[in-house]
């Protein structure tokens, strides 16, 4: 995420977007002479691609968005996409830059849209992304409107096809920033700190700086580049000057010797800050703040992956980056919180898998996992690599960022074809970043030797342990990573599987065919120094992929957490594999009193996890006896039913060293109410996470009940609901949701600084409230959005007249020059400029939409006599020689389309000016 002060003439364009689901046409209605002509032009795009689009019966939306979670389930729809079609949708945003900005480059940052979209500026295609996942920027300086003159961006997406097997959204879901920089700058992501050990204690940071001018003059400039401490104190500078030539990019390099810096690792993410600062004129015209951290990295054949000369073995997890309720459109504070509870488990690790991700750079940064950054598209056509170099260019300066995966399960990847093409992509990541291993993950082909796995760095394997031996043993050289792992299945909450009901139990029993089971998977892993880590899947539960089910499943199954971030008890497995703290669990279902008092199975079954030497169970205090688990299949009991207390104890040379203790749940007594992300702000950028639990007097989760709760909220806006069911079909944004195995949780955003008060309520009539804080900030300033709309199209007639005009005046249909291109952006039009006594005839067409009669036409200045036509009909006439302001309040029958006609008479001896000054607009009267 982009933070307050860490760069330059930096806006947020999240709020004031118009959205409709509905695809229209950017060509003009008809394919006559005119049209045809007018349409051939720089920013002549029709339909909601143009200024003069109404949009005023589409939808308000803000940022991040995904127009598909609102959706309902279909049993028609994709199982991959989660049972909800997707389709198309145009977004719009009109907002004005300044005469000021004139002098700048504007740049539009887009993070991510779902899926294929056109991005238009004031009529014009700048850009056509190809892919859902990249993030890429747009300069629109040339196509800008200064001043009066409103822009206007116009986004189609279109969604109809996929780029993956599982839900994808749609809509513009991530972020989207404005950058104004001056005319010689930083070039976007053109900062590259590349740290270097040279001894002990001893390093050397290059700093490569890319420049840019936009202008047509050449700068004089000042490079400044500052290294400074997490306490904002200067460790060393570095300055040079030199000459950039009228639109040249250019790269300057520098140097700065660093002696003992603290070093970022998983345990201590140390991180520093270069500051960078463009000065020219005898003053700074531009600055960039750039997290980076010292650490070494090195993956070795036989011996996997070592940081600051330490061995570390990857505990990792690949996710999707969808979140119950809100889709792919997941805040900031929701994805850092996800984050965090893998770093719980133990995790130091995460793959983006299959998607990079701006904001989860970042937060890995802070807290302390390494990234598998990975590419979505396998190709090596002009847009795939430029994507790939926006990756590269994004990631290269985080310390998190310590593999770089170009391709995830290609059927091309054992081939001539994929060699070549993961060779080109390999080098083109090499050409700017050189410094991190660049791998492929593969789920075949790679003990092919004209494939692409004897190209690459190294080689990721998807599942199939076994051929971790078969794969080193003929290739003793690459270095190997479980790039895909496990793919176990359980419910939350669930502790006997039945197929038909589509759940299934928590005994890590179960998995895909091509899967293997939670312990299993470590135990390859674990057992073999040459495999350098394994990044399991996944560590959320997600929309689609409901393996090994379809319709009524709309979510998977193979999730470490559900898709809340409820806790499954694949969890525990995860804590006693990969924490040093003594730690014990019962897998069981014994706080459920309804299969406790249920006599038609008499016995349960009991798993523990733990990483203690020995268990030893307890039943309402009598032993069940001690055990030695395995290490990776643990112990089991089984036992009467019962009711009453189920205590675990763990013993490290015979001393109790840790316990877990299940009592089976009461009747209900309370609804807690839990926000998981106490510190939010006034941002805009920040939900809260709150979690239901029902439970009895004792704090146990009731399991067995699955009450509809009810939410209501002051001062702030549910933007999802969910409780982790794959099979639910509730909505995922609503004031309700019914709980699943003791939880529900809502997510909300704030509107203001002000608290915000939740209240839930159970169908039973159980209450509970919680109160949000919500901190004051400082924050990026968001763009102020525009409502007016403007015609657009105007032509000025190519000769004056000495007697007022007739407004029927119609050319020919292939004349295109008799009406000559017209702007307003300020001044009176030159073609009247001292023509005293002479009439100019402006000539538009439009169409207004059924609520016309809601708007007015607005002029902010005219000078001269005025009269306004409408088909020839006179509508609005002024004889005042100075001008001024026009306020035309419209009429509902004047729907449809028309043809306006401004008559301007230069009547003012003293003056002699004459012309529409400012757009001609409307607004809402």
């Amino acid at each position: 995420m982009r933070h307050y002060g860490e760069q330059a003439g930096i806006h947020c364009l999240n709020k004031g977007w118009k959205f409709i689901e509905k695809d229209f046409s950017i060509l003009p209605p008809t394919k006559n002479h005119d049209d045809v002509y007018a349409f051939s032009k720089a920013g002549a795009a029709r339909g909601p691609a143009s200024a003069s689009f109404d949009d005023s019966e589409w939808e308000e939306v803000e940022l991040p968005h995904d127009w598909v979670v609102k959706k309902e389930f279909v049993q028609t729809g994709s199982p991959n996409q989660g049972y909800k079609e997707r389709g198309i949708g145009w977004y719009r945003l009109r907002f004005g830059l300044s005469q000021e900005d004139k002098e700048k480059q504007i740049l539009l940052e887009f993070e991510g849209m779902s899926a294929d979209a056109q991005i238009y500026v004031n009529g014009s295609i700048m850009k056509h992304s190809y892919s859902g996942y990249n993030s890429f920027c747009v300069d629109i300086t040339d196509m800008a409107n200064f001043g009066v003159v409103p822009n206007t961006i116009a986004i189609r997406i279109d969604a109809t096809a996929w780029e993956g097997w599982w839900y994808e959204g749609a809509g513009i879901y991530r972020n989207v920033w404005m950058i104004k920089k001056s005319p010689v700058h930083i070039k976007h992501n053109g900062v590259f700190a590349k740290p270097e050990k040279l001894e002990e204690n001893q390093w050397k940071l290059h700093l490569d700086t890319e420049l840019e001018n936009s202008f047509e003059f050449f700068r004089q400039v000042t490079v400044i580049n500052t290294l400074m401490d997490g306490e904002n104190q200067i460790i060393g500078e570095c300055t040079n000057e030199l000459r950039v030539e009228a639109f040249e990019s250019t790269t300057y390099h520098q140097e700065l010797l660093v002696k003992n810096p603290m070093i970022w690792d998983v345990e201590e993410p140390n991180l520093y800050q270069v500051r960078t600062v463009i000065c020219y004129d005898g003053k700074k015209q531009d600055y960039q703040v750039q997290s980076i951290g010292f650490r070494t990295i090195a993956l070795l054949a036989d011996s996997g992956f070592w940081m600051n000369g330490k061995n570390i073995k990857l505990k990792g997890f690949c996710n999707h980056q969808d979140h119950a309720g809100v889709g792919v459109a997941v805040p900031y504070t929701v994805k850092e919180w996800r984050v965090k509870k893998l770093k719980e488990l133990g995790a130091n690790a995460y793959r983006c898998s299959h998607n990079p991700d701006p904001e989860i750079l970042e937060i890995c940064d802070r807290i302390g996992l390494v990234v598998m950054e990975e590419n979505r598209t396998y190709n090596s056509s002009q847009e795939v690599l430029e994507g790939v170099r926006e990756i590269v260019k994004n990631a290269r300066n985080h310390p998190s960022v310590v593999l770089y995966s170009i391709f995830n399960e290609e059927p091309l990847q054992g081939t001539e074809k994929g060699r070549r093409m993961a060779g080109k992509l390999q080098a083109t990541v090499k050409a700017l970043d050189s410094t991190r291993p660049v791998l492929g993950a593969f789920n075949g082909g790679y003990m092919e030797e004209q494939g692409a796995a004897t190209i690459l760095d190294a080689v990721g394997i998807n599942y199939n342990p076994k051929r971790y031996d078969d794969f080193h043993a003929k290739y003793p050289n690459i270095p190997l990573i479980g790039s895909e792992t496990a793919s176990a299945l359980m419910v939350r909450g669930e502790y006997e599987t039945d197929w038909n009901a589509h759940t299934i139990a928590s005994y890590d029993d179960d998995t895909v065919p091509w899967g293997t089971t939670v312990k299993n998977t470590w135990r390859y892993v674990n057992e073999r120094p040459f495999v350098a880590g394994s990044f399991v899947w996944t560590g959320f539960d997600y929309r689609g992929e409901p393996t090994p089910f379809e319709w009524p499943s709309v979510g998977t199954f193979f999730g470490t957490y559900d898709s809340c971030g409820f806790e499954k008890d694949a969890c525990y497995f995860y804590r006693a594999f990969w924490k040093k703290e003594p730690m014990v669990h019962l897998i069981s279902p014994w706080c459920d009193r309804k299969k406790m008092e249920d006599h038609k199975e008499k016995m349960i079954r009991v798993m523990t996890v733990t990483n203690c030497e020995q268990v030893e169970l307890f039943v309402n205090g009598v032993s069940m006896g001690r055990k030695i688990p395995d290490p990776y299949d643990q112990a089991e009991y089984w036992i009467p039913k019962a009711t009453g207390e189920l205590k675990l104890i763990g013993y490290n040379k015979e001393v109790p060293v840790a316990e877990d203790v299940q009592l089976t749940a009461q009747e209900p007594e309370r609804l807690l109410m839990e926000n998981e992300v106490p510190d939010i702000t006034d941002s805009g950028m920040d939900a809260a996470v709150i979690n239901l639990s029902l439970v009895d007097k004792n704090g146990t989760v009731i399991p067995d009940l699955f009450e509809l709760v009810t939410f209501e909220i002051e001062n702030g806006r549910i933007i999802g609901v969910g409780n982790g069911n794959p099979n639910s079909h509730e909505p995922d944004v609503a004031n309700y949701r019914s709980l699943f195995h003791g939880h529900a949780q809502v997510i909300v955003k704030p509107n203001s600084d002000q608290e915000i008060k939740i209240t839930a309520k159970t169908t039973s009539g159980m209450e509970s409230q919680i109160v949000i804080p919500v901190q004051k900030t400082k924050h990026i300033p968001y763009i102020d959005t525009l409502e007016e709309k403007v015609l657009d199209g105007w032509g000025l007639y190519y000769r004056l007249f000495s007697e007022k005009p007739d407004p029927t005046i119609e050319t020919e249909a292939n004349d295109m020059n008799s009406f000559e291109p017209v702007q307003f952006s300020g001044q009176s039009q030159a073609e009247l400029s001292g023509k005293l006594n002479q009439y100019g005839m402006y000539q538009t067409k439009v169409n207004f939409a059924r609520n016309i009669g809601d708007w007015s036409l607005y002029v902010n200045s005219v000078l001269g006599h005025v009269w306004i036509y409408m088909d020839g009909e006179e509508i609005y006439s002024r004889t005042d020689a100075w001008g001024g302001e026009i306020i035309l309040p419209l009429r509902k029958e004047m729907a449809g389309s028309h043809r306006i006609t401004v008559v301007v008479y230069n009547g003012n001896p003293e003056y002699a000016e004459a012309g529409i000054c400012t757009p001609i607009v409307l607004c809402k009267s």
